[in-house]
């Protein structure tokens, strides 16, 4: 069904690969996400002349609870920050909404740039990992300041395609592999989901970002485990034979060493960083301020949550050495797991009707939208921070690809 359909034009194809790079800043700004979705997502929204009622919700409830803790905190107003929160939030959510309501057509087009940007950011992973265009540093970093045109082994992390960090890139381009696997790949799943496992150990070396795709492997093999399995420990025979650095590496190793499952426990929550306790601080907090601690007061309420764990901050490297072995300022994991820290147990209930709204209407279409549904879920409850928009994309496009062609499946058989 997608075969007849035309690519974008070169410019238009250009523009709308804005919203897959978000880390593309040019250096114009210190954030570290480039609000390319709202700007683009506004301009196409616009053009539709129509929103979803429930992203209306969503913003009021934004709105409403920077309204109440400015008044609240009317003598230590952080403005700047507030700003910077708020667009964040929108940045991703926006993208969700446009790309919802997109024409067929559109929806088509887009993935097939997807198919496009996937293979270039795979062969570009592998010239970085192996150190082919290091002379272009200066280009990337004038892209994104933070990125290398090398892989950053040296600090047992791998590359950052054009992104921020390994994790960012890993995460991104795990959603881009399950639009191509959804749409394009159609025998040998197993064995190209296996290829792409061993790329993103090789190449990206993210814990998070292999944590993620194997979450998604689970839960399209969960009746057939037993290959996983097999696979994983076929997997786990390389790990050990690879003399790699990364940090899954690191992780496993440190892992087999370990005699109690207390010990293990800790090992994942260091080599994690501030992740892992930042999502349980953050729900926590939450537990207490059922309105959470305001948009943009994240420095202070961040510090509050972490102190409420009782965690002993020593034990966890993040914190020893750049906290002194005390709580400091972190952004928590997951769009979710800051939602509830800025605006507690209503934020998170409201954005849920909102992100629902849209999903249940793709639940039942086959398995494959079921499990794309859970790992968006996963996603933006856990893991990577607010604003990239990619995930977001990459679902939507899927799950409404998968729609249209039961839809052209049913209309070809009657």
């Amino acid at each position: 069904m997608y075969k007849n359909i035309r690519h974008f034009n070169l410019f238009v194809g250009l523009v709308i690969s804005l919203f897959f790079f978000p880390s593309i800043t040019f250096g114009t700004i210190e954030a570290e996400v480039f609000p390319w979705g709202i700007m683009l997502s506004g301009l196409i929204l616009y053009k539709q002349k129509k929103i979803n009622a429930y992203f209306v919700l969503f913003l009021t409830a934004l709105l409403l609870n920077i309204v109440l803790f400015s008044i609240i905190n009317i003598t230590d107003l952080r403005i700047p920050e507030v700003i910077r929160s708020c667009l964040a939030y929108l940045n991703s959510a926006i993208c969700f909404v446009a790309f919802y309501q997109a024409s067929e057509n559109s929806i088509l087009k887009t993935i097939r740039l997807v198919k496009s940007i996937f293979i270039f950011l795979l062969v570009l992973g592998i010239l970085q990992a192996y150190g082919f265009i290091g002379f272009l540093d200066p280009i990337f970093k004038f892209l994104i300041p933070r990125a290398s045109s090398e892989s950053l082994a040296h600090v047992w992390r791998g590359v950052t395609l054009l992104s921020t960090e390994p994790a960012r890139a890993g995460v991104s381009l795990t959603f881009l592999y399950i639009v191509v696997r959804t749409v394009y790949i159609k025998k040998r799943k197993i064995l190209i989901d296996f290829l792409f496992l061993v790329y993103m150990l090789i190449i990206l070396k993210s814990i998070m970002a292999l944590s993620i795709y194997i979450i998604y492997l689970v839960f399209v093999y969960r009746f057939r485990l037993v290959k996983v399995i097999i696979a994983g420990a076929v997997f786990l025979l390389f790990m050990d034979t690879y003399s790699g650095s990364g940090r899954a590496f690191q992780m496993v190793k440190k892992l087999q060493k370990q005699e109690s499952f207390e010990d293990a426990q800790m090992v994942v929550i260091d080599l994690a960083g501030p992740r892992i306790i930042s999502i349980y601080s953050s729900w926590l907090y939450s537990s207490d301020n059922v309105l959470g601690g305001g948009i943009g007061r994240w420095r202070t309420t961040s510090v509050e949550a972490l102190k409420m764990t009782k965690m002993d901050f020593s034990k966890i490297n993040y914190f020893k050495f750049k906290g002194d072995s005390k709580p400091i300022p972190i952004r928590s994991s997951g769009y979710v797991s800051n939602l509830v820290l800025d605006t507690g147990y209503f934020g998170v209930f409201i954005f849920l009707i909102f992100v629902l709204s849209i999903l249940k209407r793709f639940w039942r279409v086959d398995d494959d939208s079921k499990n794309i549904i859970l790992i968006f879920l996963f996603k933006i409850l856990f893991i990577g921070s607010v604003g990239p928009p990619v995930a977001w994309i990459a679902a939507i496009i899927t799950l409404k690809y998968i729609s249209y062609k039961k839809n052209y499946l049913l209309n070809s058989t009657s």
